[in-house]
């Protein structure tokens, strides 16, 4: 039997940055409405960068450090390890896997992502890095010279592997390519990049899956898809995310492939629902309709989602960056950056470049290397879409591979 119905004039689905964002968001102009989030995570907002990060590189840096306080903050009310299970727009009511029935105003969807894993049996020492949770897991059974076993060629392997090799942990790097990123970066950047790895101690495996694990006595030992056997104390996995879209396409909202489908204002098709972060297909003003699943288009789009929720009035034209910093290497980047493209780069100096990505020969995507150049006259630059021909009359370029 449900439990009696609450009801708030904001109810927010969804527990992470976005959510954090849209209630500074709506506080911004509306100090008395009531807010309520629903979240499935055991903690409340915090800064999920800093797990794969900051955390494991500043020794007075803690994990109490990246909570955001949101509900004390603004007051509102949070509802934790709780999932939604049910969308009633006619009835502006949510149902949760407790049996609680929840009624709004107004609703926003920012269910964010969950990691992929692998099939196998369930352990604290088997961890997909996504949560605060998580990440105190791998405390447990990284330093003090423990081997660990990271898996994966993303944003996620590559940043925790480099964070444990510098908190006295034995690393081993499994991936998938011939270097770190070969997928993203021209072959001369991402050699720089992975000598970063190789000088700090770290073993890394090419062209390797894991194809299986199993848990022993005091840790796990992986098998590759080569034969080759890994043991360590643990293992992580940065093999990737998935959105489920499953919530908003049963309440009959419209999705595509790109996600649950919103306007320039984040609105779904439905009355009175918004959608921000990584669930979102949504219309970029330089890229035209897609996804991003990046920390800052989750903060940009929650605040502006939360503002206009709350009554502001305005188009979101946040393209988002995503980035990433290993060692003493910091890049950013926007649009497509597919090493399958035409790249062409511009030195700027002593390790610094900027990588120009060409589709059809139109300019596609921009990487910054440390080029402290900034990312508004590099967005302005892919505005403009111009060949390789128009950018080479302006900018000193040469082609790389």
């Amino acid at each position: 039997m449900a439990k009696e119905t609450k009801k708030y004039n904001y109810l927010i689905v969804g527990g992470g940055m976005a959510a954090d964002q849209a209630v500074a968001g709506i506080r911004s102009i509306d100090k008395e409405g009531t807010i309520g989030i629903i979240s499935a995570d055991t903690d409340e907002p915090y800064a999920r960068p800093a797990l794969s990060k900051k955390l494991w590189v500043d020794p007075d840096f803690h994990d109490e450090d990246i909570d955001f306080h949101t509900a004390q903050k603004y007051n509102a009310q949070i509802s934790l390890a709780t999932r939604v299970t049910k969308i009633e727009p006619e009835n502006h009511a949510v149902e949760t896997d407790k049996g609680e029935k929840y009624a709004y105003d107004k609703l926003l969807l920012a269910t964010g992502s969950e990691a992929k894993a692998l099939n196998g049996e369930k352990s604290d020492r088997v961890v997909a890095l996504r949560s605060k949770q998580d990440y105190l897991k791998i405390r447990k059974f990284s330093g003090k010279g423990n081997h660990v076993i990271v898996v994966g060629n993303g944003y996620v392997g590559s940043e925790i592997a480099a964070g444990l090799i510098q908190s006295d942990t034995e690393v081993s790097l499994v991936i998938t390519g011939d270097r770190i990123f070969d997928k993203k970066f021209p072959a001369f950047l991402s050699e720089k990049y992975e000598q970063k790895y190789l000088e700090a101690g770290m073993k890394i495996y090419h062209n390797s899956k894991a194809s299986d694990y199993e848990l022993t006595k005091n840790g796990v030992k992986v098998q590759l898809d080569d034969g080759t056997e890994l043991e360590a104390a643990g293992l992580v996995l940065g093999i990737g995310a998935f959105t489920d879209y499953s919530l908003a396409s049963e309440a009959g909202l419209k999705v595509d492939e790109h996600g649950v489908v919103v306007d320039e204002h984040l609105k779904t098709s439905a009355p009175d629902i918004w959608a921000a972060g990584d669930i979102i297909s949504y219309p970029d003003q330089i890229l035209g309709r897609q996804s991003a699943g990046h920390v800052r288009h989750a903060i940009n789009s929650g605040l502006f989602v939360g503002k206009q929720m709350a009554g502001e009035s305005g188009s979101y034209d946040y393209t988002p960056v995503f980035y990433s910093w290993v060692f003493d290497i910091n890049w950013e980047a926007f649009g497509k950056v597919d090493s399958s493209l035409k790249m062409y780069a511009e030195k700027l100096g002593d390790e610094k470049y900027i990588v120009y990505y060409f589709d059809k020969d139109v300019l596609a995507g921009v990487l910054s290397w440390s080029s402290g150049v900034s990312l508004d006259h590099l967005k302005s630059i892919l505005k403009k879409r111009p060949t390789v021909e128009e950018l080479g009359k302006v900018v000193k370029i040469e082609a790389v591979e």
